[in-house]
Parts: structure tokens; sequence; C-alpha cells
């Protein structure tokens, strides 16, 4: 297993950087927008990194791919993506090369959905998945809401914890295709069974399903 590298950079691609280390040259997949100093050929740089198994490569694609994360956080979200069923390597990549670390981040823990259609190779139903597994992991990431403008409003500030994550669930519901009022009606009418205590994802999860039924 190949976890760190450090070497000089030898060419700068839009997706991979060429590594010179040890006298080889390793071909490694990056996300260039979480870098905050763009490597230039030339330049020494560290990298973690890990080796990814192509399940089914395609005809001259590569078997094995190593990725390159500049710090540990981001190979954390990179892994997290991983976990949610669907999403390959090369969406996680997509993902952090599409929006960076913080605005990712910033839009799985408000539910901006929105912000994950941007991402080449997720959709409605992917977005969704990401919203509904990834948040409270994220959450552990990183604790407070990372303040950056994703291109949507996040929930407005209230009082109450419960209240909170009731109008993040309206939010992601309506981020999804439905109505603002439907979405805080579907909310508001599975909220009572489930309990004050309830985790986002087991509010959104009860809306959807009560949205299906009509």
């Amino acid at each position: 297993m190949i976890a760190y590298i450090q070497g000089e950079v030898l060419a700068v691609n839009d997706d991979n950087l060429i590594i010179l280390a040890g006298g080889l040259g390793y071909q490694v997949s990056v996300a260039l927008a979480c870098f905050a100093v763009l490597p230039q050929p030339g330049e020494q740089i560290a990298l973690y990194t890990q080796l990814q198994v192509n399940p089914q490569p395609q005809p001259r694609a590569e078997a094995l791919t190593l990725y390159g994360f500049e710090d540990k956080k981001s190979q954390q979200l990179f892994n997290l993506l991983l976990s949610v069923n669907g999403v390959g390597a090369r969406t996680a990549l997509a993902a952090l090369n599409t929006c960076g670390y913080a605005e990712l981040v910033n839009a799985i823990q408000t539910a901006n959905a929105q912000a994950l259609l941007r991402i080449p190779g997720v959709g409605k139903k992917a977005a969704e998945r990401i919203l509904l597994e990834l948040r409270d992991k994220v959450m552990k990431i990183e604790p407070d809401i990372l303040g950056v403008n994703a291109g949507m409003p996040a929930p407005a500030a209230v009082n109450s914890l419960a209240a909170n994550v009731q109008r993040t669930a309206a939010l992601a519901l309506s981020q999804l295709g439905y109505a603002q009022a439907a979405a805080e009606r579907y909310v508001a009418a599975v909220c009572p069974e489930l309990g004050e205590d309830a985790a986002l994802e087991d509010i959104i999860t009860a809306a959807l399903k009560l949205a299906a039924q009509e």
C-alpha cells in the first residue's frame, strides 16, 4: 500500500500530477481545487496517497489508480464519499475537484443538494444518498458549519436544535425538487412520531416515504 509520496512535480494535468520519487514517475490523481497553492512543475511536493483498484477497468484504462491528497481531511472526505452506494473513486474525486473541500463540506452540512448536482456523475438520487448518509459523519470532521457560499442559502438560524434539524430536512427536500411548502408539510407530519431527538437522515427518509405515498 502506497500511503505517502514525496518528490518533484514533473507535470500538472487537469486531474493528476506526475511526481518523480525514488527515480520513478508516479501518476497521482488529485483534486486541484483542494490545494491551498497550486503545485507547479519543478517544485517539491508531499501527498497522502491511497491505491484504488478499478473493479471493471475499461479498455485502455488503468486497473490501478493512485489518489493523492494534500491533507488528511481531504482524504477522509474522499473516503466518506466512497462509502456511499453508487459513488466510485472517480466521482468522489470529481466532487472534490468541482467543489473543493470547504464548499463540499458546506453543501453536505447544509443539505445543499443543488451544489452536489453540479458534480459530474451525481444525479438526484446520488445527491440524496450523500446528504442522508454523510451529514453526521461530515459533522464529526468539521463540527462547525464552514462559512462558504455554495450558491444556495443555508438553513436559517433558530433557537431550537430540533427546529434547526427540521428546517434543514425541509430545505433538503426542496432542493431535491419538492415545493418548499410541501417539503415543510411532509417534515412537520413525520416529526411528531419520530420525536424531537430524531436524526436528520431519519426525518428526510420518513418525509420522502410520505411524499411517495401521495
